[in-house]
């Protein structure tokens, strides 16, 4: 992912650090970033945690869920793929 970040992005007050495969570990800084991972680059597109993930994110995006909610599914969904860092 893009290394440049949009000042009017939303991040989450603590980044989560998943790894794709063997590949290194990789910073996820946000909702936006995050949403991108789980339609593009997640190995596992089924599961709650997955599809509550896609959903959560998205609605951050357009500020209807808090954005510590976001993170937690996004890690929970993270931690269903095996992809915790």
């Amino acid at each position: 992912m893009s290394e440049m970040i949009d000042i009017d992005d939303i991040l989450w007050s603590s980044p989560v650090r998943v790894r794709i495969g063997y590949g290194f570990p990789e910073t996820i800084r946000g909702p936006r970033e995050a949403l991108e991972y789980l339609k593009w680059r997640w190995p596992v597109r089924e599961g709650a945690n997955y599809i509550n993930a896609l959903t959560d994110c998205a609605a951050a995006l357009q500020k209807k869920l808090p954005l510590d909610r976001v993170r937690e599914s996004f890690v929970l969904a993270s931690i269903e793929a095996k992809m915790l860092s």
